[in-house]
């Protein structure tokens, strides 16, 4: 059976319309994160890279993703996702 893309849609700086494939949201501690990957290759990234935000609720409780600024925290965040996203890999091979 195949599933169906959970796409996720945004808007560049210039009003153009972006489209990510959702691959998984986290939790570290209280802050909340989203990892996604393009579904066609754009000037700024490729179809494979792997991106993660951070999510915020803005005060009309819509979901706002925000760049991650620190190195430090975005090599910790990436180890978190791989756990994550490899581990279930593996317990759906071994199913």
């Amino acid at each position: 059976m195949e599933e169906e893309a959970n796409i996720i849609e945004m808007m560049d700086d210039e009003g153009n319309k972006l489209e990510f494939e959702h691959l998984l949201s986290f939790e570290d501690g209280e802050d909340f994160y989203i990892a996604f990957t393009p579904v066609k290759d754009m000037d700024d990234f490729k179809m494979g890279e792997v991106l993660i935000m951070k999510v915020e609720e803005d005060d009309e409780n819509s979901d706002l993703y925000l760049p991650i600024d620190s190195e430090e925290e975005l090599d910790r965040l990436w180890e978190i996702f791989k756990q994550l996203y490899y581990d279930d890999d593996e317990e759906e091979e071994e199913e």
